[in-house]
């Protein structure tokens, strides 16, 4: 058997190489976009976190002023508003298991082209 290589077989393996370096570079870019995104609600959910917490302890520390319904809605709010947030960041932002890991898309060297 002689090992060259017909011009068809290489061009074959160049556009499959092609292929694979779009692939792998659109998923860089996706990764890139998804670390944006979920840098960018680890920030907003660390702003708003307090903000809540704190319209709502001003409400419940000052429950004179304010209604029965008004009270009970910001205790709701504080604990379901927490709690949510909480189970979001978990999910999406700091759950290792969301991030995508970039790896290579396909053995270059397997012969069966």
């Amino acid at each position: 058997m002689s090992n060259t290589i017909s011009a068809k077989d290489l061009i074959r393996v160049e556009e499959r190489l092609r292929q694979v370096r779009e692939t792998f570079d659109q998923r860089k870019k996706q990764d890139a976009q998804w670390f944006v995104l979920r840098l960018c609600m680890g920030c907003i959910a660390g702003i708003m976190l307090p903000l809540i917490g704190i319209g709502c302890f001003y409400i419940l520390v000052n429950h004179t002023s304010f209604p029965e319904t008004i009270i009970t809605s910001a205790g709701a709010a504080l604990l379901t508003d927490i709690l949510g947030l909480m189970i979001a960041v978990w999910k999406v932002v700091i759950n290792p298991k969301s991030a995508m890991k970039l790896e290579p898309i396909s053995d270059l060297y397997d012969h069966n082209l």
